[in-house]
């Protein structure tokens, strides 16, 4: 078991390490365009809908605080948190979202978090996890009753799909994209789908599955 854990810690500071070389170079990055930018957009409109009445923000793997800050711009009352596990990312989103809490946390330690949360969003990063359905789970038990999971992600739903994410693993390391079927039964038992959005791409790219989320009462009331 403590072989195990000593290889799991290497394989998190390795694939952290990816990810601090990415962060000074995270807003030029081609995908910017047909992905991440077009993701961040959908999330502040579904913002617009669901954020009133609601206080607080976590944003899991916020990486250098690009989704934050425009957050935070449109929305200047809801106090934010972003989590990430790259201590280079979380450097430059400080620098760049200077209200915010930070917290460098590897997903698999969400649930040490304090409070409870009205709003979380998770975008493209989900298929970096090790264990995703563990740390939906723990994120299920850091909402508030009323709160919303936006879970955002480049979806393995064809083989056209698979492909062309098969090219990304090799900048940034292992991952496992989901279908949407996977997807749906990983989050079953904590979860219901209120909706989902596919966001619009280029011809050339895989599809973008935007989810949003409301924990189980039922499962909450067992917790």
């Amino acid at each position: 078991m403590k072989e195990k854990n000593t290889r799991e810690y290497k394989e998190i500071l390795m694939s952290a390490k990816i990810w601090d070389f990415w962060a000074d170079r995270y807003d030029r990055l081609w995908v910017q365009k047909h992905s991440l930018g077009p993701t961040r957009e959908y999330i502040l409109e579904k913002l617009e809908k669901l954020e009133k009445g609601r206080n607080n923000l976590l944003d899991l793997g916020c990486g250098p605080g690009e989704l934050l800050h425009e957050i935070g711009k449109r929305y200047p009352k809801l106090k934010l948190t972003g989590v990430d596990y790259s201590e280079r990312m979380l450097e430059v989103s400080r620098k760049r979202n200077i209200g915010a809490c930070h917290e460098l946390l590897d997903a698999m330690h969400i649930d040490r978090l304090e409070g409870r949360f009205d709003l979380i969003t998770c975008t493209h990063s989900l298929p970096y996890y090790r264990d995703p359905k563990a740390v939906l789970h723990k994120l299920s038990g850091l909402m508030t009753m009323n709160g919303r999971l936006l879970v955002g992600f480049a979806s393995g739903d064809s083989v056209f799909d698979k492909v062309m994410l098969a090219g990304v693993k090799l900048t940034t390391g292992k991952a496992n994209y989901p279908s949407d079927d996977e997807f749906r039964k990983m989050v079953k038992a904590d979860f219901n789908v209120l909706d989902m959005k596919i966001i619009k791409r280029a011809f050339y790219m895989p599809r973008i599955a935007v989810y949003t989320l409301s924990i189980k009462t039922d499962n909450r009331e067992r917790c």
